[in-house]
């Protein structure tokens, strides 16, 4: 059997067996390791009596894409239908595990240190805790498009702000604070660094990255990574209309991975192509360009 993604036998003391970070009872078939998360999809391989008690070093999340989980989190139903998704802070002591050893589940994990320096800035879940609503899991699910499509910068956005939606309190601002103007301006100045990522959006704020991507929301209607994919959108579009150059190097001049982010977020922001975005803006906003032959 295999424990915590290698092919080792589980101890057979009394004591909880003691996992390191990024270790589950699971076989991953995608990994994406940020400078803050370790993010991983997997599939069960345990059977569920075969699951022996243990302790997570590491401040983890566990979503629930298939099958049915077990789980003595506070809130957790005996028998939780996928989708699923729970918090485990530091040091939880547990026997979660698969209905019959049979699902898939999406880790995201932070070190102990990570998650003690945002608990100082904002008070995070201190007992393993169900989480729902569909913000929440709507952050969860983007995150684990991100990493199966290997975009390593979108999947650190998305931890900041799935570890945000942890907070035990809901900011409630009146007027947003200097700090949320700087740190707009520096996503939308630095928009076309495709290495953006949110701690250097805190850095030039001077918050925490997980107050940061709290706030944010709260004072502009959207997380960082909605805005900063509007941004590079918007810009893209720009090029597309005002210059010759094809949507691969449009795509790299803006942020974008390659031309596949580009059209897969052109497609599901405004249902179009680069191509038949070029087009139908060349049409609605320059006419005589738009007789000329199409720019593939």
């Amino acid at each position: 059997m295999k424990r915590a993604n290698e092919a080792r036998l589980p101890s057979l003391s009394k004591r909880p067996l003691g996992f390191r970070l990024g270790e589950f009872y699971g076989s991953p078939e995608a990994t994406c390791r940020g400078t803050i998360f370790d993010v991983r999809l997997l599939n069960a391989t345990t059977r569920e009596e075969d699951v022996e008690l243990h302790a997570h070093a590491d401040a983890h999340f566990v979503l629930v894409l298939s099958g049915v989980y077990r789980s003595s989190a506070l809130g957790a139903p005996e028998y939780a239908p996928a989708p699923f998704l729970v918090f485990n802070p530091p040091g939880t002591t547990h026997q979660d595990r698969f209905l019959n050893g049979i699902g898939a589940f999406m880790t995201v994990s932070l070190s102990r240190a990570s998650f003690d320096e945002a608990h100082a800035s904002d008070r995070l879940h201190t007992a393993a805790t169900a989480l729902d609503g569909s913000s929440v899991l709507c952050a969860a699910f983007h995150l684990a498009r991100s990493v199966r499509r290997q975009e390593g910068a979108a999947v650190e956005f998305a931890g900041w702000d799935l570890l945000a939606k942890t907070t035990s309190r809901s900011p409630r601002i009146r007027s947003a604070p200097r700090w949320a103007h700087v740190a707009y301006e520096a996503l939308m100045d630095e928009a076309a660094r495709p290495d953006l990522n949110v701690e250097d959006l805190a850095r030039a704020a001077g918050v925490h990255p997980v107050h940061l991507a709290r706030v944010f929301r709260a004072a502009w209607g959207q997380s960082p990574a909605q805005l900063l994919r509007w941004r590079r959108t918007e810009r893209a579009i720009h090029l597309l209309i005002k210059t010759r150059e094809s949507a691969a190097e449009i795509a790299s001049a803006v942020g974008f991975v390659d031309q596949s982010h580009l059209s897969r977020t052109l497609q599901s922001l405004y249902g179009m192509t680069p191509g038949e975005c070029r087009h139908r803006m060349l049409r609605r906003y320059n006419p005589v360009t738009s007789r000329r032959p199409r720019i593939p």
